[in-house]
């Protein structure tokens, strides 16, 4: 009996002796943090808005972090191949992710994940607000949102978006709902090429992204009618927003944020979250964020993990309520 306690006493000894000197280990490398080089994933391609965002803040964070922050596109099924490449990637800081609302329409559309955004990522804040812009084809002859409808009700309207599910797609179709008509979506491979199909008038409109449409907005190729977030874009101040054209419950916005495997160090998150922030102070970030229609939206890590949680929620309620047709 006297041997058994002694080795349960041993036992005890040495767990607590290793949970003390993992804790330490822990510790010391969040003070050494960052050592080597951080990756910044995009799961989407050179030249979409994540990677021209990433690259913006790459720069200067390598500057403030002192190591170099190295994007690395992984494009695919709406950024889940790399999502779920991140999910699975050590806890350390060492590897982030530039995730967007779609990350939070996925757990509702697709049941094909092979990863949680709830329960696998955590927030290290909020990088940028990139509102949507309604474009239409020149050759609609419509200017304003109340003419759209009206032609949209007599039919034959076709819509591009960057895929099924993708929150192009559903803000489409919840407007749609809205306003009582029916439009046929054309799937395309990423919002430039959606983009490139209004231009050719293989479809009608596109819910864009502002950074591929604002040149053909400004150039007069593309008509926008109205922009999805509460406040006018800096960069289009003569499109009005959907509140201002009666939607008044109408809010989308395709955010972008930094994430990071769930499990990560708090002083590490905190120290990556600080450089972000620092970064987005800065007037000449605004300038380039500016430069494509997006506006620096500094938060907090828990800021950024609750708001992206809530998000879930409401993409989900929404596809609830209008069954918008996912394919499945």
């Amino acid at each position: 009996m006297q041997l058994q306690t002694k080795r349960c006493a041993a036992a005890i000894g040495l767990s607590v002796a290793l949970g003390i000197g993992f804790a330490l280990s822990v510790q010391e490398a969040a003070a050494d943090f960052p050592d080597q080089p951080i990756t910044l994933v995009v799961g989407s391609a050179p030249g979409s808005a994540p990677d021209t965002l990433a690259r913006i803040i790459a720069e200067e964070m390598s500057q403030i972090l002192g190591q170099p922050v190295v994007t690395d596109n992984r494009p695919g099924a709406a950024g889940a191949i790399a999502a779920g490449s991140v999910a699975r990637s050590d806890p350390d800081g060492y590897t982030m992710m530039m995730m967007t609302a779609v990350h939070s329409i996925s757990p509702t559309t697709r049941s094909d994940l092979n990863y949680s955004f709830v329960d696998d990522f955590e927030g290290v804040g909020m990088v940028a607000s990139v509102p949507l812009l309604f474009v239409v084809n020149n050759d609609l002859e419509t200017t304003d949102m109340p003419g759209f409808i009206e032609r949209a009700k007599q039919g034959d309207i076709f819509y591009s978006t960057p895929g099924v599910g993708t929150l192009q797609h559903l803000s489409t179709e919840d407007f749609a709902k809205k306003v009582g008509i029916e439009m046929t979506m054309v799937p395309y491979k990423g919002g430039g090429n959606a983009t490139k199909a209004v231009l050719a008038n293989e479809v009608q409109l596109f819910f864009a992204g502002i950074p591929p449409a604002l040149p053909h907005v400004v150039s007069g190729s593309l008509t926008a009618l109205g922009i999805s977030t509460p406040e006018r874009s800096p960069v289009l101040h003569d499109v009005p927003t959907f509140q201002e054209l009666g939607f008044e419950d109408y809010n989308v916005d395709n955010w972008h944020a930094l994430y990071v495997p769930a499990g990560t160090p708090a002083d590490v998150v905190s120290k990556l979250s600080d450089a972000l922030n620092a970064t987005l102070a800065k007037p000449e970030t605004a300038q380039s964020f500016l430069n494509v229609g997006a506006t620096p939206s500094p938060s907090s890590p828990e800021a950024q993990t609750a708001f992206g949680h809530s998000e879930v929620a409401r993409w989900k309620k929404i596809v609830e309520d209008t069954n918008i047709d996912l394919g499945k």
